[in-house]
């Protein structure tokens, strides 16, 4: 009879133990899952639409040199319109736009999208290589690049990203930065 009682606390420990790992376990996944994806998705469906980022690269302002020698010197602003301004770079986003759906989609990029991370305000697109098409037949796709105006991210800042606002919701995707950005046109 004596040995029934320590065989009983035993089991019991052995419970008390099992239980307690299961819930460290269960724990330990809640905190792995509530933190967060740390490497942003780079694509995603949004209210019928799919957007897929393929690669992003600093656009190169060098046909804006006035002097084909090797004392080149870059052209002052007002006499590049358009080209970035202060200490922004230009950043081409490539994206493709599916539509997986069996109706017709309407999208807007200038209103859409966002380019987010880095430092200051996020911009606004400049311009496209979508022309004016909005709009995509079902089943369709179209590729094209998206470009931002902004400044050249520091080491420490946070990690560039395509913000798509649509139908409501809104979906973040990773930019991957192919390259270095090109010497900073006014020298800075």
């Amino acid at each position: 009879m004596s040995g029934r009682p320590a065989r009983r606390g035993s089991i019991v420990a052995a419970v008390v133990v099992l239980v307690a790992l299961v819930i460290a376990g269960a724990g330990v996944v809640a905190t792995l899952n509530d933190s967060g994806d740390q490497t942003a998705s780079t694509s995603a469906t949004l209210d019928g639409l799919t957007a897929a980022v393929r690669e992003a690269g600093w656009a190169s302002m060098e046909s804006h040199n006035m002097d084909s020698g090797s004392g080149m010197f870059q052209m002052p602003a007002q006499m590049m319109p358009g080209a970035p301004e202060g200490d922004e770079m230009r950043l081409g986003v490539r994206i493709t736009l599916t539509n997986p759906s069996r109706r017709i989609m309407e999208f807007d990029l200038a209103d859409e999208f966002v380019l987010a991370g880095g430092t200051g305000e996020p911009p606004r697109p400049h311009s496209d290589t979508f022309g004016r098409l909005a709009r995509l037949n079902p089943g369709a796709a179209v590729d094209g690049v998206i470009y931002f105006d902004t400044i050249v991210p520091g080491p420490q800042a946070e990690p560039l990203r395509l913000v798509w606002n649509r139908g409501g919701r809104e979906a973040s995707l990773a930019v991957p930065l192919r390259g270095a950005p090109a010497g900073h046109p006014h020298g800075s």
